[in-house]
């Protein structure tokens, strides 16, 4: 437990550590799917929890009574003191720590404004994307560095960048591809409107098929990163391929035509 605890590099609030897995056990007659060690999804599957009965808290400090309502956890992640690490900026920081974690930080490649790719290697040399007219050019001469602090201003930036309409072209995924790490996507439905997004934590299944995903969730405002309740209780969702996904906030269900996984 100790070596998994140190995966996780950023402050935590939480003296202890406690896994997702040991949290939320595998429901009865279903065992977790197997993954590779040190993969994305054995990382996912060992985030460290908040304390039980933790509430859900914006980036202000400020009580948030509906996500916690439809919080069945919290995960011990900061979230900032602005108003930026919302629902796609959740995932693309969890993901961009792990590159972290695997010491493959150079990996980290996210979509910016238009669609194109921007990267922690490109931010670190001194890199910037800029709006040329109606193109976005990269030009160097910015401060560089390599450091984790600058690798956390890169994903800052990112958050300010980009958001659930610029990752709606990520790779789609299968019903049957489904695994910890792929993600929920919708885009805004008209300008000034929200998107949003959700990304599956852990996977479960039994010996006739049928499956139960985790769900986790970032939100508007800027909030703790929280497992989300399912409907028939608890926290393990129902999943199958004729049918949606409806989580406790997002009023519009979730197609499964909207699964994507991160490219890089």
């Amino acid at each position: 437990m100790v070596k998994a605890a140190k995966r996780y590099p950023w402050r935590r609030r939480r003296a202890g550590y406690e896994s997702l897995a040991a949290r939320f056990p595998a429901p009865v007659g279903f065992a977790r799917v197997k993954v590779t060690a040190g993969s994305y999804a054995d990382w996912l599957r060992h985030l460290p929890m908040r304390a039980k009965g933790t509430t859900v808290r914006d980036y202000a400090g400020r009580l948030l009574m509906g996500a916690t309502a439809a919080a069945a956890a919290v995960i011990d992640l900061d979230v900032g003191k602005r108003d930026l690490q919302q629902c796609m900026d959740t995932l693309m920081r969890l993901r961009g720590e792990y590159w972290w974690w695997k010491k493959k930080a150079g990996r980290a490649r996210f979509r910016y404004a238009g669609g194109r790719y921007f990267g922690w290697a490109q931010y670190a040399r001194g890199i910037r994307p800029k709006r040329q007219g109606r193109r976005i050019v990269y030009k160097p001469g910015y401060r560089a560095g390599y450091g984790r602090k600058h690798f956390r201003r890169y994903l800052t930036f990112m958050f300010m960048m980009t958001g659930t309409m610029h990752n709606t072209r990520e790779p789609r995924v299968r019903f049957a591809d489904l695994a910890a790490g792929s993600f929920f996507v919708q885009p805004p439905p008209s300008p000034g409107s929200l998107g949003h997004a959700v990304t599956i934590l852990d996977v479960a299944k039994n010996s006739t098929g049928q499956v139960r995903v985790l769900i986790g969730e970032g939100y508007t405002p800027a909030q703790d990163f929280h497992v989300l309740k399912a409907s028939g209780g608890g926290a393990w969702y129902k999943a199958s391929a004729s049918s949606p996904v409806q989580t406790p906030q997002w009023s519009v269900p979730f197609e499964w035509n909207q699964l994507r996984r991160f490219k890089y």
